[in-house]
């Protein structure tokens, strides 16, 4: 009997020390995800370069995440997304889905894989999208010649003299399929293309998206703001080449 008693006791007290520990983990792992999620205005880069008041704190957010998921700057995209508000992390998420457009499909992969680890809000994923390639053609279509504007027919174009089905890749998948979705403004798109473009020595491209920004509806005060936050993500010499391309632009040519 006594032996049954000391034994119910040792049982008594292993099972408080297991509650005890898990108790402790879990206000830990509690803790933890506090400080993992930080004050959107607390973001270091945001003080790096000045901004006008229309350029959002959190939008500004965006076009980091951006940069670094392109640049494959992991632990940056990690900050960031401690950063980005949870009432953003659907943006967040679209964010990063498109850069695979312009900076490919590895460094898209491990940029969602990063901010997996940290953690997503439920329901952040929107998973809606067209079912047929007739209407990915369709909003594909609107929404690339509202970035060309007059170059629209052009660029078609030479893009079908490059190669035929690149062209409706373009337009069925990149304007269509993803840039035409919802959840993100065209604004705030393109000025993400443009943080991604800035450092990967492609100037045609870069010009063309910034034109495009400010037919979307950005400022040129906010494109300026991310073409002056380039060396951040992708370095002073990046920078440069940013700047000469923001400088070449003559804004005649803005279709606007």
């Amino acid at each position: 009997l006594r032996r049954s008693t000391r034994r119910g006791r040792e049982s008594m007290a292993s099972a408080i020390r297991s509650a005890t520990s898990w108790a402790s983990r879990a206000t830990s792992m509690s803790r933890m995800r506090v400080r993992l999620f930080c004050s959107c205005r607390d973001h270091p880069w945001l003080s790096m370069v000045s901004s006008p008041t229309s350029f959002l704190p959190e939008e500004r957010i965006l076009t980091f995440l951006s940069a670094n998921a392109a640049a494959g700057r992991l632990a940056d995209v990690a900050r960031d997304w401690s950063h980005l508000p949870e009432e953003k992390h659907e943006e967040g998420m679209e964010v990063l889905l498109q850069t695979h457009l312009f900076a490919g499909f590895p460094r898209t992969i491990n940029a969602l894989a990063t901010v997996r680890r940290i953690g997503v809000r439920e329901g952040a994923e929107n998973w809606k999208q067209h079912t047929d390639s007739t209407r990915w053609q369709e909003s594909g279509e609107k929404t690339c010649e509202t970035i060309y504007g007059r170059g629209y027919d052009k660029l078609r174009q030479q893009m079908k003299q490059l190669h035929p089905i690149l062209d409706a890749m373009m337009i069925e998948h990149g304007y269509g399929a993803v840039l035409s979705r919802p959840t993100l403004s065209l604004r705030l798109r393109e000025l993400c293309v443009v943080a991604i473009l800035a450092g990967q020595q492609v100037a045609p491209q870069l010009n063309s998206h910034i034109r495009g920004a400010l037919r979307a509806g950005a400022s040129e005060e906010e494109v300026r703001t991310v073409i002056a936050q380039t060396h951040l993500a992708w370095g002073e010499e990046a920078q440069e080449e940013a700047n000469a391309t923001m400088s070449s632009i003559d804004h005649a040519r803005y279709g606007l």
